[in-house]
């Protein structure tokens, strides 16, 4: 694959120019050179850290999604160091060869987790060991990444007149989208977090019946009312109870989130409302879906992506390309990244990630000319004028819910 031409390929129109600028660095180099950096072992040697997993390895993520790690790289640049952790002994980037085993429930130092969301889960494990091990950002290799982290939340959780330690994604309450989390080095409550993970897994190689446990069951009786309510209206196959389990390492955070006072100094609930610095999900890591709907999205997105960005002008001043326009420029000049999401079976409509995974969609993510060419361009040349990001105030549980109890204390 060739390399990064620095030939304008698009420009940015006029409406968005108090929006956009041209980043003043591009990372030239091929995406073949990148990927084989990416699928060195390279030593840790600082707090920016971009981690990521797929269990079998960088180079056996799907293509669209391996676009979006190198872009990372282009994106960030060489002050933060890319990492695609994998569940291979003899990989270079083999989990185990960065943090140590002790860190990990038995089921995935033996790689005998099972059930349909194995990789996932076992992701979720890598996040709290990365971040307290080392510091820096968690993220999904379906990440199309929009916006420098330091510019995201990192200049926030290194500034010293911040009180500000961790920084993620909220969707209501103390519930947040796991696809990206910050941390600096050492974090207690990244520490908690992971400790009560592993805890709760102990024993258990799949997520099935995960509710059942003790420190769980204060979610057992949800409903999608509050995920409604919080506008990500997805159309669900399954149950309240299996997306909960499906998403048990946030409810483990909601439950240290709650732990105002566990006897030993440390109150969960403090440090949630006053050292997590959270944003709006729905707007910086979903935009598409803000504008298009979350049900049904999948499909509208792959067709809008894959509209040409020029033509005849009955084209031009279609309704469906001014569609197309509106969602591809609100993600450049507004949003943080745009989580493409899979969802394996939780939804009865296919997920944008789905549909690029089949063979009949291969390399529509960078189809020459297109909406999702110019995405992939702008994302890497382009760079927001805006100083902040859409951030919330962290939502105090109420005292009804507080906890008042040992960590593992049921």
């Amino acid at each position: 694959m060739g390399s990064l031409s620095n030939e304008r390929k698009f420009s940015i129109p006029e409406k968005y120019r108090d929006s956009l600028e041209i980043s003043d660095f591009v990372d030239t180099r091929s995406e073949d050179e990148i990927l084989k950096r990416l699928s060195q072992h390279v030593p840790v040697t600082s707090e920016k850290n971009i981690w990521a997993f797929w269990d079998t390895g960088l180079m056996n993520t799907p293509p669209w999604a391996r676009r979006n790690v190198v872009d990372w790289v282009r994106i960030c640049g060489p002050d933060w160091t890319v990492r695609v952790l994998d569940n291979v002994p003899e990989s270079p980037n083999y989990v185990l060869k960065y943090l140590p085993a002790d860190l990990f429930p038995n089921a995935f130092v033996d790689r005998t987790m099972k059930g349909p969301w194995a990789g996932q889960h076992s992701a979720d494990f890598i996040r709290g060991a990365a971040l307290y091990t080392y510091g820096g950002v968690c993220m999904d290799v379906g990440s199309i990444l929009i916006r420098h982290i330091d510019r995201i939340c990192w200049d926030e959780l290194v500034n010293a007149n911040t009180p500000y330690q961790i920084a993620l994604p909220l969707i209501y309450d103390q519930v947040w989208a796991n696809h990206f989390i910050a941390a600096r080095k050492g974090d207690p409550f990244i520490k908690l977090w992971h400790d009560l993970i592993i805890h709760i897994w102990t024993g258990r190689k799949e997520s099935s019946g995960m509710l059942s446990h003790p420190l769980l069951e204060f979610a057992k009786d949800e409903t999608f009312e509050v995920v409604d309510n919080a506008n990500l209206t997805w159309d669900w196959k399954v149950s309240p109870q299996t997306a909960m389990e499906y998403i048990w390492q946030v409810l483990a955070w909601v439950r240290l989130c709650l732990t105002n006072d566990a006897g030993d100094g440390f109150s969960g609930t403090d440090y949630w409302c006053d050292k997590v610095l959270v944003f709006d999900t729905v707007c910086e890591d979903w935009p598409g879906e803000m504008i298009l709907g979350f049900a049904g999205s999948g499909q509208k997105l792959l067709d809008i992506l894959a509209m040409p960005v020029d033509g005849e002008r009955h084209y031009l001043e279609s309704e469906q390309y001014k569609l197309a326009e509106e969602v591809v420029w609100t993600i450049l000049t507004s949003a943080s990244l745009q989580k493409v999401t899979r969802a394996k079976g939780l939804t009865h409509s296919p997920h944008l990630g789905t549909l690029w995974d089949l063979p009949e969609n291969i390399g529509k993510d960078q189809a020459p000319g297109t909406f999702a060419d110019l995405l992939r361009y702008g994302s890497v040349h382009f760079r927001q004028t805006r100083e902040t990001i859409a951030t919330l105030e962290p939502p105090r549980p109420i005292d009804d819910n507080m906890l008042n109890k040992g960590l593992f204390e049921v």
